[in-house]
């Protein structure tokens, strides 16, 4: 199952050093003076604001304030920081998106570079930042995009070293500086200079507007989402306890999946529509399918997945039979299940993955040992060759009612930290899945590093992981940010739940909060919705006999057919008279 934990780690910084006017042939004595005044820092005990876009999360947000700015004029003291996280020059921002800094000079100048000093120190989870993106105004209102800059050092390094990422050879004129900056986990930034002049001697400022990304979520039952509507998450793996069949499913276990059963198991309509296949992570032999944990997998736990799923009694077996018995009994509704099988994460710590190409030599992964590019090449085939074999032994087993419509990537971030070319492999996967008519999708974690960039990372969908039903000091309007930031990037929200909402109140109410967040935001109706449980919650709802238990159940498949209410009857007539007017 997916690592619903703490994560804490990230930011940035590089150096590119200020610019020099160099004055024309011919030019005037009072130009030639202009042309070689040194720059000066504008920015200096400027104040500014440096802030989320959205709602100071109740979870991480205490625990940056730790780093905090302590007079609003950190940033702009001109007091630089060593390479130790913990001196005060810092200021430390966690998770939340991304920050906004806006800066006011005070009056037009003429801006030459803008520079922001960071830290990188992988050990205590601190990241540079992918790229920084500038804008400049005259007026605070219309606004002149600059373009982004991407860090120069990897985030392969281990630190801790600092750099300076900077715009620079600006040479216009503006009173207003703004820049968005990705906290995808710790970000730590000690000074930030904005160089230039005292004159409107610089190029007139030309408003213009910034790219964004494709707005809405992705559409339900879409060709980019291969066809699903609803899609639940289904674990098969190894356990060492009893029964130790418990993270597989039989055609009885997937019942309740396929169709809406009464208590008396009694199917009355269809489910979900959409099953994404997942392996349990860790391993009897200690190996892990996760980036990082255990001892890394190889060929052999490739195969043990895709042995699993292909058994005639469980997991893919089993979902054909279920869905041909729920037709049978259910012939006047319109059905097509669709499979989404898992990608396991070919780890850049593994030296001797197999032979994948029959070439007789053991594949090398490790990045340390082959470097970024071989290890890539390697990674690729081992990728190229999973999805030849999936398609190998489902065309194999031709089943009679599933169709597979999609691929699904396992690991929840971009792991630039452990490769600088870890999206180039993504995004290559991505291309050989659609060459073969499937589409690629994907679940980050909570504002996870490459999350709204998974469209050039070569994902086909993508949704959040609000991880509020695992965070318990996260307030409810965790729901409301996710909801907005996946929205505005083109994604979906996950939903997620486990076994504690059959016995405990408070996390009942997590996560009603999940289901009352798709009816206010919509993505009830519109998106494409994926449902985290642990194991086999759904089935234990469906199957009990005490109300609040039961109740779990049918009101998910009251929010699958576009039919919740929400939990608070004084927002849900609010909601009621906000569709009445859109009618």
């Amino acid at each position: 199952m997916k690592k619903r934990s703490n994560v804490t780690a990230a930011i940035l910084s590089l150096a590119l050093a200020g610019g020099m006017v160099i004055p024309a042939a011919g030019a005037s004595a009072e130009q030639t003076a202009q042309a070689a005044a040194p720059l000066e820092n504008l920015a200096l005990n400027k104040p500014y604001t440096f802030e989320t876009p959205y709602p100071r999360d109740a979870h991480f947000g205490p625990t940056e304030d730790a780093h905090a700015d302590d007079t609003g004029k950190q940033l702009t003291d001109g007091v630089f920081g060593g390479t130790a996280f913990s001196d005060k020059a810092y200021v430390g921002k966690l998770w939340q998106g991304y920050r906004t800094f806006k800066l006011d000079l005070g009056e037009p100048v003429t801006i030459q570079d803008i520079k922001v000093s960071t830290l990188q120190d992988l050990p205590n989870g601190i990241f540079f930042p992918e790229e920084i993106s500038y804008s400049i105004s005259e007026n605070g209102s219309a606004w002149q995009h600059l373009g982004a800059v991407k860090s120069a050092l990897p985030t392969t390094e281990k630190g801790p070293v600092k750099q300076t990422i900077a715009k620079t050879g600006v040479n216009t004129v503006a009173r207003y500086v703004y820049m968005d900056i990705p906290v995808e986990t710790w970000l730590f930034v000690d000074e930030i200079e904005v160089m230039g002049t005292r004159d409107k001697s610089g190029h007139k400022l030309k408003p213009n507007k910034a790219p964004k990304p494709d707005q809405g979520y992705p559409r339900a039952g879409s060709k980019q989402a291969g066809g699903i509507r609803n899609e639940v998450l289904i674990y098969t793996g190894e356990w060492q306890y009893q029964p130790s069949d418990w993270i597989s499913f039989k055609k009885e276990d997937f019942r309740p999946y396929v169709s809406y059963v009464d208590q008396d198991m009694k199917r009355k309509d269809f489910m979900f529509d959409g099953f994404l296949f997942m392996p349990y992570a860790p391993l009897m032999d200690g190996a892990n399918y996760g980036p990082t944990t255990g001892k890394p997998t190889n060929k052999a736990h490739f195969e043990k997945f895709l042995d699993r799923l292909f058994r005639d009694d469980y997991e893919l077996g089993a979902l054909n039979e279920a869905v041909k018995e729920a037709k049978a009994e259910l012939p006047k509704k319109n059905y097509e299940a669709k499979v989404v099988i898992t990608i396991p994460y070919p780890r850049t710590d593994q030296s001797d993955f197999g032979d994948v190409d029959g070439d007789g030599i053991s594949e090398n992964l490790n990045v340390k040992e082959v470097g970024e590019a071989e290890a890539l090449k390697n990674r690729l085939k081992v990728t190229k060759w999973y999805v030849d074999e999936v398609y190998k032994r489902w065309n194999a087993k031709q089943y009679s009612d599933l169709k597979l419509v999609s691929f699904y990537w396992y690991n929840e971030y971009i792991a630039h930290q452990l490769s600088t070319l870890d999206h180039e492999l993504v995004k290559q996967t991505g291309d050989y899945v659609r060459s073969k008519g499937a589409r690629f999708q994907w679940i980050p974690y909570y504002f996870a590093r490459g999350w709204n960039d998974w469209k050039d990372n070569g994902f086909d969908t993508a949704l959040m992981q609000p991880n509020y039903f695992f965070h318990a000091k996260a307030g409810v309007d965790r729901m409301s940010t996710i909801a907005q930031a996946a929205y505005d990037n083109g994604m979906g929200v996950e939903i997620e739940l486990s076994d504690d909402v059959l016995t405990k109140e408070n996390m009942r109410d997590r996560y009603y909060a999940y289901l009352d967040a798709g009816k206010e935001h919509k993505f009830m109706k519109k998106s494409l919705n994926a449902f985290y449980q642990q194991v086999k919650t759904l089935l234990k709802a469906a199957q009990s006999k005490t109300q609040v238990e039961r109740e779990v159940y049918d009101r998910t498949y009251q929010f699958l057919k576009g039919k919740y209410k929400v939990t608070n009857p004084q927002e849900l007539q609010a909601l009621e008279l906000e569709e009445q007017d859109a009618e």
